[in-house]
This record gives C-alpha cells, sequence and structure tokens, in this order.
C-alpha cells in the first residue's frame, strides 16, 4: 500500500515541482547544449537528444530500457565539477562521501565504506570502459568529458563484480578525425579557487588525430585550519587512428596529482562554531576533554597532514568491423600511488599505497536486425602493497597489506525482437574471484602499568605480531532477464529483474580474515516519454531491491591470540557480513522545454531502505557500552587490553546510511537573444534532501537533516558563440551539509564528521576554438 501511495503521489508531484522557481541541473538530458544548439541557428529543436553506451552500445538514451541517468561533459563544467564528491549535486540517486584520501559511492544507500587498501566499491566507476578498482581511484578525471552515466542497480551481467550497486561511467571526449579545435576554461572565485582546463584537437593527415587535455583545480581549506582543501593537475593524451574501413583504435595515457592537506573532519558539538577543523584548538580540547583522559594515551591531532597521490593511465580501445558484428578489445594498465597523512577521522593515519591493474575486455556485438547481443570475456589483475599505520591512542596498529586479485569472466547478452513493438532481453555472466594475502600485522594495544613502589602510572603497550594468510575464490553467476514494448511513437515501456554481486572481501586477521559476497536482486518497472512534440520528457521508474550479506567495514574485534581463559581479540577495521536489507522505491525525471527560451527540470526520488537483519560485534577499549543508536548487550568474548570488552550490536530496522526517503532536483533556465546576436542565460537549481545518517553509528550527531542547497549563474555569449562569461554561486544557502561520520575509535559517543563545501562563487570564462 505504502509503494502504490508513493507511485501516485510522485506521478501527481511531478508537474507541480515543475513550477518552482528553481531545480537541479537535469540529468536526463544537457540543457546547456540544448540551449547552444538552438541559439545557434535560431530554431527551436525541442528536448536534444543523448547517446549512450550503458548496454555497451551506442542507443538513444530515450530509447534504453534501463534505469540511467546521463550528465553532459558541458553541463560538470557549469557546475564546478572538478572531483568525484561534486556529482552529489547532480543526481538523486547518487551520494559520494570523502574518506581521507579515498572516495566513497552509494547508490540509493548501496556501497561500502572503503577507508583502507583492503577496501572494494559496491558501485563500480568506470573509466572509458575501464574498471577502476581502487576506491581513490575517482581523482583526477573530471575535465574534457563527453558525459557521464549512471546506473542505478545491478550491472552484473555487463559490468560484473562490485556493481551490485550500480556503475557510475565516466566517458571521456574522443579525438575527431580532420577538425582542429579546442577550448579553454578558467574559473576564480573565493577560498582563492582557481580552476582551469583545455583541450586541443588536432589533425595528422585524413586517418589520424590526436586530442590533448589538461586541468589544474585548486582552493584553500573550507576548515578552520587549511583542511579539506584542493590542489589537483591532471593531463590526458589521446591518439586515434581510422583505417575509414571498419578498423580503428585510440591510445589513451593519463595522469593525476592530488595534493595539499586532505580532508577534515570536526567534533559535532562544535558545528554550531563554524568550520573548525581537526586540529583547530578548540576540536582538540574537546576531544582531549572526552573520556577516556589522560593518563591513557591521547592523539593530538596536528595541522601537519597531507596528501600526494599519482594516477597513471594507459588504455588502447580497438575496434573491428566483422560484418556480422563488431569486435572490441580494450586491454589496460592503471596505477594508483597513495602518500598521505590524515587526522580527518579524529586519529593519526600514515598510508602508502602502491596498486598495480591491469586488465583486458574483448567483446564482440551486433546491434542489426532482429537480434542484438553481445558476448564477451575479461580479465583482471590487481597487486596492492600498502604500509598503514593507525595511531588510536589506546591502540596502535600497523598493516602492511600484501594484496593480489585475479578474476575471469564470461558474459553474453542479448535482445530479441518477438513482435513489431516487443523485445525481450536475457544476459547471463559467470565470475571467478581469486584471492590471496599475505599481510603482516602489528596490533599494539594499551595496557599501562602502576609502580607499587612510587604509585606512578607509566604507559605499556603490547605489541602482538601475526601474519594474515588468505588464499579463497569467490565465485558467482549472475542474469538479467527483461522485456521491452513500444507504447507510442516516444514512448517505451519496460520490465525487469537483474541480479548483481560484490566480491567477498579480505582483511588483516589471522583468522577467518574474508567476508563473503553480497548479493543484490533488483525488480525494475520504468517508462519513458516525449509528449507535446518533443518538448515534454517523463520518464518514471519504480523498483524494489532485495539486498542480502552486506558486507560492512567497521573497527571489530579479530581474534589475535589465544589464553587458558579462551581467544584474545583486538580492534581491526574489518568487512564482514552483518545486514540484509528490502528497499523500493520511485523516482520521476522531467524536462519541459516549452520554447527555445525556457527550460524546466525536475528529478525526484522516494526511498524506503531499511535493515532486515544488521548484527555485528563492537570493541571497546574502556569496557563501556559502545555509543550507538541500536541495541546492545555485552558478550563473554575477551579483549586484549585490561578493562576491555566486546558487545554485540543489533540494528535491525534502521534506515540504511545515506539513504534519504526523498531527494528533488529542481531547475531553471532562461535565455535572452539580444539586439546583436548575443545571449544572456538566467539559469537556477535546487537539491531538496530529507534526513538521513551519514554512518552506521545512527547516533544524533551523524543525522544529516532535512537541507536545501541551491547554484545559481549568469551567462554571456557573445553572437559568434565562441566566448562565454559567467558569474556563479553554489550551496548559496552556505548550509553546512554532513557528507560521512566517523566515530573516535577511543573516545566514545565523539563523532568526526566531514561536510560538504560551503557557499562557492566566482567568475568563469570559457572559449572554444
Amino acid at each position: 500500500m505504502r509503494l502504490k501511495t508513493a507511485l501516485i503521489a510522485s506521478t501527481l508531484l511531478a508537474p507541480v515541482v515543475l513550477t518552482a522557481p528553481v531545480q537541479a541541473q537535469t540529468v536526463t538530458d544537457a540543457p546547456s547544449d540544448v540551449a547552444r544548439s538552438a541559439k545557434s541557428d535560431g530554431a527551436d529543436h525541442g528536448i536534444q537528444e543523448i547517446i549512450v553506451t550503458a548496454q555497451r552500445r551506442s542507443e538513444n538514451l530515450q530509447k534504453t530500457a534501463l534505469a540511467v541517468s546521463a550528465v553532459a561533459g558541458d553541463a560538470l563544467v557549469k557546475q564546478s565539477i572538478s572531483q568525484a564528491t561534486d556529482l552529489t549535486r547532480l543526481v538523486p540517486a547518487l551520494q559520494i562521501a570523502p574518506a581521507a584520501s579515498y572516495t566513497q559511492i552509494y547508490l540509493r544507500g548501496i556501497g561500502t565504506f572503503g577507508a583502507n587498501a583492503f577496501a572494494d566499491q559496491g558501485v563500480a566507476f568506470n573509466l572509458d570502459g575501464i574498471y577502476l578498482s581502487r576506491p581513490a581511484a575517482p581523482a583526477a578525471l573530471f575535465y574534457d568529458l563527453e558525459r557521464m552515466e549512471v546506473l542505478k542497480g545491478p550491472q552484473g551481467t555487463l559490468y560484473g563484480r562490485n556493481a551490485s550497486g550500480g556503475a557510475v561511467n565516466v566517458i571521456t571526449a574522443k579525438p575527431r578525425l580532420g577538425e582542429t579545435s579546442g577550448f579553454v576554461n578558467g574559473e576564480y572565485g573565493n577560498y582563492n579557487a582557481v580552476k582551469v582546463s583545455g583541450a586541443v584537437n588536432l589533425p595528422i593527415g585524413d586517418r589520424w588525430a590526436l586530442r590533448v587535455s589538461g586541468q589544474h583545480a585548486s582552493h584553500d581549506g573550507y576548515y578552520s585550519d587549511g583542511y579539506d582543501d584542493e590542489n589537483t593537475q591532471a593531463a590526458r593524451a589521446q591518439l586515434k587512428f581510422d583505417s575509414r574501413t571498419g578498423f580503428d583504435a585510440t591510445l589513451m595515457l593519463d595522469y593525476g596529482h592530488v595534493g595539499g592537506k586532505g580532508s577534515g573532519g570536526t567534533i559535532m558539538p562544535l558545528i554550531g562554531n563554524g568550520r573548525l577543523g581537526p586540529s583547530d584548538p578548540a576540536v582538540v580540547a574537546a576531544y582531549l576533554a572526552a573520556s577516556p583522559t589522560a593518563p591513557v594515551p591521547q592523539v593530538v591531532t596536528q595541522p601537519n597532514g597531507f596528501q600526494s597521490n599519482n594516477f597513471y593511465g594507459a588504455a588502447l580501445t580497438v575496434n573491428q568491423e566483422l560484418g556480422f558484428a563488431k569486435l572490441t578489445v580494450i586491454p589496460a594498465f592503471r596505477e594508483t600511488d597513495l602518500n598521505f597523512l590524515s587526522y580527518a577521522s579524529g586519529f593519526y593515519i600514515r598510508d602508502q599505497e602502491y596498486t598495480h591493474q591491469s586488465s583486458v575486455e574483448a567483446r564482440l556485438a551486433n546491434s542489426k536486425g532482429m537480434l542484438n547481443w553481445v558476448v564477451g570475456g575479461y580479465f583482471f589483475d590487481e597487486r596492492v602493497h600498502a604500509s598503514q599505520n593507525y595511531n588510536q591512542g589506546s591502540n596502535i596498529l600497523l598493516v602492511t597489506p600484501n594484496l593480489a586479485t585475479q578474476s575471469l569472466a564470461a558474459f553474453g547478452q542479448a535482445t530479441v525482437t518477438v513482435a513489431p513493438k516487443f523485445r525481450l532481453t536475457g544476459g547471463l555472466r559467470y565470475t571467478d574471484d581469486h584471492k590471496t594475502q599475505n599481510s603482516a600485522v602489528v596490533n599494539s594495544p594499551f595496557v599501562g602499568f602502576v609502580s607499587p613502589a612510587t604509585g606512578n602510572f607509566t604507559p605499556i603497550f603490547n605489541p602482538v605480531t601475526s601474519q594474515a594468510i588468505s588464499d579463497v575464490h569467490f565465485r558467482k553467476a549472475t542474469w538479467k532477464a527483461g522485456a521491452e514494448f513500444d507504447a507510442g511513437p516516444r514512448s517505451l515501456l519496460y520490465a525487469s529483474v537483474a541480479t548483481g554481486f560484490k566480491s567477498g572481501a579480505l582483511y588483516a586477521a589471522q583468522t577467518n580474515n574474508s567476508s563473503q559476497p553480497e548479493n543484490l536482486t533488483a525488480y525494475t518497472l520504468g517508462s519513458k516519454n516525449r509528449f507535446l512534440d518533443n518538448r515534454l520528457q517523463l520518464n518514471f521508474e519504480a523498483f524494489l531491491w532485495d539486498y542480502k550479506n552486506q558486507q560492512i567495514s567497521h573497527l571489530g574485534p579479530v581474534q589475535i591470540a589465544t589464553s587458558p581463559a579462551g581467544a584474545i581479540y583486538a580492534p581491526v577495521f574489518l568487512t564482514e557480513n552483518a545486514g540484509s536489507a528490502r528497499l523500493h522505491g520511485v523516482e520521476a525525471e522531467l524536462v519541459f522545454k516549452p520554447d527555445a527560451a525556457n527550460l524546466f527540470t525536475a528529478d525526484v526520488q522516494w526511498l524506503h531502505a531499511r535493515y532486515r537483519t544488521f548484527r555485528y560485534n563492537a570493541y571497546s577499549a574502556t569496557g563501556g557500552a559502545p555509543a550507538v543508536g541500536c541495541a546492545v548487550a555485552p558478550t563473554s568474548l575477551i579483549g586484549a587490553s585490561s578493562g576491555a570488552a566486546i558487545y554485540s550490536v543489533d540494528c535491525s530496522g534502521k534506515p540504511l546510511a545515506n539513504a534519504p526517503d526523498w531527494t528533488f532536483n529542481m531547475g531553471y533556465e532562461h535565455h535572452v537573444t539580444l539586439g546583436d546576436g548575443s545571449h544572456l542565460t538566467f539559469a537556477a537549481n535546487s537539491r531538496i534532501q530529507t534526513g538521513s545518517y551519514v554512518s552506521i553509528d545512527y547516533l544524533s550527531a551523524g543525522y544529516q537533516g532535512t537541507y536545501t542547497t541551491s547554484d545559481a549563474r549568469i551567462e554571456f555569449e557573445p553572437a559568434n558563440g565562441k566566448l562565454t562569461l559567467a558569474a556563479f554561486v553554489n550551496n548559496l544557502e552556505n548550509n553546512t551539509i554532513f557528507a560521512a561520520a566517523f566515530q573516535s575509535p577511543v573516545k566514545n559517543g565523539v563523532l568526526y564528521n566531514q561536510l560538504r563545501p560551503p557557499r562557492t562563487y566566482g567568475l568563469r570564462a570559457s572559449y572554444r576554438f
């Protein structure tokens, strides 16, 4: 009944929302490109079409029987997008948060708190069809893009492992034969923000083309002590050859550097005093005053945090027309080198991580005639070597992960036309993940010592050395079945059932050091429509997701030794299967372009995401019950340090983190043509999001209440259409918005929250040639 009510409410609400004065950048089309095409020849062509490759073939977004949103590359520039966390403003289903130098992607509440070398994402991130495995990898990529696609729900057939929640596809702008062109974008704003990007496309004869692009993005820290700054440089070169006889190949080389102090966090009771960073004297004083106090060792956050992370990539995309099908082969290599010191979560994190990833995907595809199909194979190899030092005060942990992953997969999907307007789709993929580790772990819990003679207290740490060894296979078959029907010339109805899985995770424990894969089955019913002579677009999706064996990453107990009394446990950041959940909801996307001068957009999502079961064990260094908003009970397990205790936690019935019930994106653009042929554009958009928890502690300090954040811009474009000047403001309300929260592993109940950017504003100039 609640689902039915929500379906009706969303459908009725959508036209009403269109009348709102502000709304978020549309994700179903690119209004900036729509406006440009309309202004370039003085005609009104209605809503522009977007071509996507979400199903491994080029097709019209409105004719794709898939829940997918797309954002054009030009729209990303106009929204000042330069890092992955900025994408949250654009797509209602998407929540992206920082964790030190890592990126955590959640799609409708499905994701992973990935914060170390062992982590895998629950939402796949792909660059030009290449899966990027590391949580830190979506960095220094957001420039010179053709578009971004967000695929909602499991993509187990065509995208495979670690796409249980969906996939984010970033597609770069490609070299163009026979064309000399390019652009330069420059931006300056408050917090000394400087963003410069550019690209040049050069023809080399009639069969070769070279495209070179780059970006610099920097701003001062948003926190009082300089944390949460940006200092990114990146470059990309692509060389394309086209035989013009059915063969083409594109070589891409890219490099990115992310520097600065890195992300920050603040203790929540102090949030009313502004953006006080982790090393701000007021934050340090509040931390030291929280229990336990000295003589238990304390970690005093310093202002010397930094990150110096480098990313390298090489990929070759080869296409050969074979007549009956098209062969595509993509060998790729990526290296991620992390080197950072972070206090964002209230304790010392020193991380050096080196990852080498290579992959090859080969597929045959035919999109002609009554049967469209794709078959292929995939090979993935990853090696991770890291040194990770965590000083939590009452526990010092040194982990040196030595990890390897090899994955093999075979897949196929076909769509057959069984009647002139009716088609059926079926797909199957089999994946074999082989994961190994040989990781050294030194766990030094604090025990302390009081001298009987003097009564003086001496801090003592009791180091326990262990070796984490794993050699496991995770094998899974995932599938998809669907049907689609052309209800009219511009109307599509579709329904599907799809499955996906996230591979089992390893962690640094001597025994029982891996979790099982998590699984998601999604039921989708959708409709895509164009009305009023291509001026009104209404897309609708209803979904039901069954989520099992959810992996959660948290500080929990693992066995490190035995004693006459039984096993002894110490805290480690582990990944374990703890929950199962059911999610259902609806999403409606609308675009209304009544004439060449006006564009209204709206995207409304209602989501009901609740745990059926969610249970895990928590380690308490002080012996006190953990501060969580869930049922807690002591266990008989023995902690490694004096006074420590281990508790069972039951959060069944709670909502998933990063899963607000309601999200609204609304926007409006108005274009004015001046007498000399130049143009003015007035644009505003707004995101309204109801409350949600940003961590699994379920504490009030980690609950982000309902908020509104709005952006606005004014653009001027001379008649020649080459230059654009703009003034903009983002987060006009200057609201404080939580992105993530992490509870201090020692200070029970003390949360450090990461924040989304404050109000930012500036000027932008773009020149195209």
